[in-house]
């Protein structure tokens, strides 16, 4: 869905198109061995690829087209005429992903800094980041997340109470978009976890903006990635500097993003501090079956935490700081990623059944269970949740930039427009490259012939890929990996397994064949399910079983 430029968009392009164009010639006359690799042609020297790679119908409709063409290594052009590496081979990606030598990419590190507090952890680098990281890291365990599990079964209990209704109201199967509801329970989880809130007292301008700046992150259009390739080469300082102009709807949603969600951290910290000092003395009552939300155990006064002392502690404003990344950054992904496979289970009426009876042969042991109960004995619920993640990845392309003089590594030798066959690749400092996740999880020579059909079996068979890891779990990029892997995707996971069980206990999920084809995945910093005149959206026929 495209939008009108924005004043600032085409004061941005006006100011700044004549630099532009001596810079990029200037680029464009340092050749070097990234402009002998082959790609698919170009027919606009302005968008390049972009619009294709970023805007097609149906996102990947020539990415992978691409790939199966020119291999899991090749060559695309960005706006005005830039060279770009697509890459989908493992070795080369776990160079990028496992050492120094890449950062995020200019477009990329624009929307963090402009999305984002300084002292977020995605918005820090260096040695600000790994103490951060480290510091934060602590809130996203194994067994801290697994705390989290009680909460995250009381806001799936209230998401079918919810759909109970809807149910009732519609007997005659008229379908429901099903986005907005798991999206209110994603963000419920979210805030639980995190603070111990309700949607509630995370207080209305909060919940209103940030949906907002969701549904303006959600959107692209070609003026949005020209104006990106533009001021993506300006310096930060200038980034943050257009978030203060007045007027501008855009940046006054962003500007508020980081000022509501700074406060409600700040809040919640003043909060957690005077109940932790009524509890030192003897005012509330025991605590110690609770761990903590996360904000507990990164300010080390859950009972977890008390005889833990962290490595690296985080100030009270770098807390705070956190607020913003935790609930943009999760909230949209988890929803989609939920919503996607309530979708493959739509088109795939047996597996669902399948998945059913295993969830309710479950049911009956969790509900006799005294020391908790783990969704991951499930076979067929984490096959669902693998699959939908490796068919429909979260984060489908990521750019990053080379920060110095590299090497990439090859797993196969590539031949050059010359006729050179090379074994790796010469990149040079500045050099944009894609983590082209969705193409790996479609690689066919990593996941066979059938990598592009939804296939749960291949979790169970040993069918999938078993090579060289790259991400955090089941050897998906859905998370991406290395120093930049996704912090949180433990607390996504469970999030995920604990709804999907109780959705499927309870409901059945079809479509119609019209429905199956207007729906379409779309990417814009996460893959999301759209409408055809591009909204957000999911409608499915929900009935009980």
């Amino acid at each position: 869905m495209d939008h009108d430029p924005s004043l600032l968009q085409m004061f941005s392009i006006s100011l700044f198109f004549c630099l532009c164009l001596s810079y990029f010639y200037l680029r464009l006359n340092q050749k070097s061995v990234v402009a002998l690799i082959p790609g698919p042609p170009s027919n606009s020297w302005m968008f390049g690829h972009m619009k294709l790679l970023l805007l097609p119908a149906n996102y990947g409709d020539f990415e992978y087209t691409w790939q199966k063409e020119y291999g899991p290594v090749y060559r695309i052009k960005g706006c005005f005429g830039e060279d770009r590496l697509m890459l989908s081979d493992p070795l080369p990606l776990q160079h990028v992903l496992n050492t120094t030598f890449f950062t995020h990419g200019p477009a990329l590190a624009q929307a963090i800094s402009l999305a984002f507090d300084d002292k977020a952890v995605m918005a820090s680098h260096g040695s600000r980041h790994k103490r951060l990281r480290a510091a934060t890291q602590v809130g996203f365990t194994a067994s801290a997340v697994r705390g989290y599990q009680p909460l995250f079964e009381r806001v799936a209990r209230r998401l079918t109470e919810q759909l109970e209704k809807i149910c009732a109201l519609n007997p005659d199967g008229t379908p429901t978009d099903i986005l907005p509801i798991i999206a209110e329970a994603s963000l419920n989880s979210m805030s639980q976890a995190l603070l111990s809130y309700s949607t509630e007292e995370l207080g209305k301008d909060f919940v209103t903006n940030n949906a907002k700046v969701l549904s303006l992150a959600a959107t692209h259009s070609p003026t949005q990635l020209l104006a990106s390739a533009i001021t993506s080469r300006f310096p930060p300082w200038f980034w943050r500097l257009l978030t203060h102009l007045p007027g501008i709807p855009d940046f006054d949603l962003i500007r508020n993003a980081k000022v509501f969600a700074k406060a409600v951290g700040l809040k919640a910290i003043r909060e957690k501090l005077a109940a932790a000092r009524m509890q030192e003395g003897g005012v509330s009552e025991s605590t110690s079956e609770f761990q903590g939300d996360v904000f507990d155990l990164l300010l080390n006064i859950s009972s977890t935490s008390s005889n833990k002392p962290q490595k690296a502690v985080l100030t009270h404003e770098e807390l705070a700081s956190q607020t913003g990344t935790f609930f943009i950054a999760g909230e949209e992904t988890t929803t989609s990623a939920i919503v996607f496979a309530l979708l493959e289970l739509a088109k795939h009426q047996s597996f669902q059944d399948e998945l059913r009876a295993e969830v309710h042969h479950f049911a009956k042991i969790k509900s006799v269970s005294e020391t908790g109960f783990s969704y991951d004995n499930m076979p067929l619920l984490n096959a669902l949740i693998k699959e939908s993640l490796r068919i429909n990845t979260p984060g489908a392309a990521q750019e990053r930039a080379a920060i110095a003089d590299t090497v990439l590594p090859l797993t196969n030798p590539i031949q050059l427009s010359t006729g050179e066959m090379v074994h790796s690749i010469p990149i040079r400092k500045g050099q944009v490259v894609t983590v082209a996740a969705a193409s790996y999880h479609r690689n066919e020579a990593l996941w066979s012939d059938d990598a592009h059909e939804f296939r749960p079996s291949r979790w169970l068979d040993g069918t999938a890929f078993h090579g060289r890891a790259l991400g955090p779990y089941a050897n998906l990029l859905s998370f991406l990996g290395g120093q930049r892997v996704c912090l949180g995707w433990r607390f996504a996971l469970l999030e995920m397994q604990v709804l999907l069980f109780e959705l499927v206990e309870r409901f059945r999920f079809t479509c119609s064949e019209d429905e199956r084809h207007h729906l379409r995945a779309q990417f814009a910093n996460t893959l999301m399910p759209v409408l055809p005149d591009g909204t957000r959206g999911a409608p499915l026929v929900v009935t009980r079983c």
